[in-house]
């Protein structure tokens, strides 16, 4: 891996960019490792430019949550303008969302690898020394559990690169890569705080790794491994956090997505969040985050921007069968701005009821931002990393994959239903595994949209191809026709786009490296 992607650290400065509370921090001087690991607060700065990974651009401040999640069943690219971007799956190694999103990735582990070299140095509290070892290592491993999702095999890295000679570096094969992903987790979950976190759910805590545990485990369980076994392991983590006790559903769904918009802690409902601070004005170590401006309803009036760059899918909107759900109209914009330069963002007019391809995703709304200056580019909303909604859903999939559709699977899955108001599903509904799995598959949907896990669950559950040509259809069917140029994206995917590919300039660099098929 070359330099330029594994940031050599030997010079450390430490970007606070993303942080509120507990990461808000004045970045380090220039400084080396040898002179910089001395005391325990320099540990956690260190700490805390691994959690900044989690916020820039190329990973949850947009690539990740915005050109690398979509198009899904969910939500279509709503530009007409032709071009190219993984978004429409029509890019190849040279793409600059693609590369940056791997450098993130790699920048952040060698951020951790730095830090995890250097652990033991200063004299300190050893129950704090592990705490910030057990959140490195599952920072660590998060951000390979990106990359293997994402690209398939990829260089399994564990010591920081400081120079730029060391650039060969051969794909480690994904059952290796998930090993290690999986070890660094479980030594994490011994060491990090338990309960909800005093200052937010920003930092890691144990429901946290139990969590995403579930979550790794669901992966690899579905394709391209199929390693059925480990749907048990998924049951296990995913309740770990039911039965805590610590965590619940915040009553109100909309709310949850309100708090995360106003940098209000639901630490009941949101498990693990990516904080996100400022808009990129005044303060340069708080720049906001591009996702919710993307993904808000279209106006244009200065920094009342939203973007409304994908638009909500026909497919989705009738996913929502029961005329109670809540979710719907939050999740899919039920108005519009009569005036794409509206002054006032209470300016709004209903949709009509028939219209369902031109509205806009809704779950991030500009005009529940509560700052005094905005920003057509950034915001300074919040991404929710895990909710307890998707550890219930994960619970219900995984005993329904190990004993079928049990009152424990209807449970859990009912407990995320009576949120929405939606009705029960009852046995009727489902009288075994397979009729069960699909409620799971559509009733994620209908929770976690606009989440950037539809395109991982797609994936995994190995029917993303044929429900990518369903949607290109249903476009072609029921859009208007001025919006069935959103049809392109899906009739570009080919199997190629089960990953992405690998960039370009590190093919370039590093000699040991190879392109995934199809590109």
């Amino acid at each position: 891996m070359k330099a330029k992607y594994l940031l050599p650290i030997f010079i450390i400065l430490l970007t606070v960019s993303s942080c509120k509370k507990y990461l808000a921090v004045d970045p380090t001087d220039f400084t080396t490792p040898e002179t910089f690991f001395e005391s325990p607060k320099d540990l956690d700065q260190a700490l805390t430019g691994i959690y900044s990974i989690l916020n820039n651009t190329g990973t949850y401040s947009r690539n990740l949550v915005f050109d690398l999640a979509f198009g899904t069943d969910e939500a279509f690219y709503k530009r007409s303008t032709a071009q190219v971007d993984p978004i429409v799956y029509n890019a190849d190694g040279s793409n600059s969302t693609i590369t940056a999103t791997w450098s993130s990735l790699y920048e952040g582990i060698n951020n951790a690898n730095l830090l995890l070299e250097n652990i033991n140095r200063p004299v300190m509290d050893e129950t704090e020394r592990g705490r910030i070892r057990g959140e490195a290592l599952f920072l660590r491993a998060f951000l390979y559990f990106q990359l293997v999702h994402l690209w398939g095999d990829v260089p399994l890295i564990l010591k920081p690169t400081k120079s730029g000679i060391y650039v060969k570096n051969a794909r480690t094969p994904q059952t290796k890569v998930y090993d290690q992903i999986l070890g660094d987790m479980i030594i994490a979950e011994g060491l990090v705080n338990a309960g909800i976190g005093k200052d937010g759910s920003g930092r890691v805590t144990k429901a946290a790794v139990w969590g995403i545990l579930s979550r790794v485990c669901l992966k690899m369980a579905g394709a391209p491994l199929n390693d059925v076994a480990k749907f048990e392991d998924a049951k296990m983590w995913a309740d770990k956090v039911i039965q805590s006790g610590v965590h619940s559903l915040n009553p109100n769904y909309a709310q949850v997505f309100i708090n995360l918009t106003q940098d209000k802690y639901d630490i009941a409902e949101c498990i693990w969040e990516v904080e996100i601070a400022g808009n990129g004005i005044g303060n340069p170590l708080q720049t906001g985050g591009w996702f919710a401006k993307k993904l808000s309803v279209r106006n244009q009036s200065g920094p009342l921007y939203g973007y409304a760059e994908v638009g909500a899918t026909g497919i989705l909107y009738r996913r929502y069968d029961d005329p109670h759900d809540v979710r719907r109209d939050r999740n899919i914009a039920t108005y519009y701005f009569p005036d794409i330069k509206s002054e006032s963002l209470n300016d709004t007019l209903p949709h009509p009821a028939t219209a369902i391809y031109i509205r806009d995703t809704g779950k991030w709304r500009i005009q529940e931002e509560i700052s005094g200056s905005r920003n057509s580019n950034a915001g300074p909303t919040n991404f929710p990393l895990l909710r307890y909604a998707d550890v219930l859903l994960m619970y219900a999939e995984a005993e329904n994959e190990i004993n079928g559709p049990t009152a424990a699977a209807f449970t859990a899955l009912n407990q995320v239903r009576a949120r929405a108001k939606a009705r029960d599903f009852t046995p009727s509904d489902a009288s075994d595994k397979d009729s069960f799995r699909r409620i799971i598959q559509d009733e994620r949907s209908r929770e976690l949209c606009y989440e950037a896990t539809r395109k991982f669950d797609l994936i995994r559950w190995g029917i993303f191809i044929g429900v990518m040509k369903d949607v290109e259809n249903d476009i072609l069917s029921n859009a208007p026709t001025n919006l069935q140029y959103g049809a392109t994206g899906y009739t570009n995917v080919k199997a190629r786009n089960l990953l992405l590919p690998i960039p370009t300039i590190e093919l370039n660099l590093n000699s040991l490296m190879r392109q995934n098929p199809g590109y």
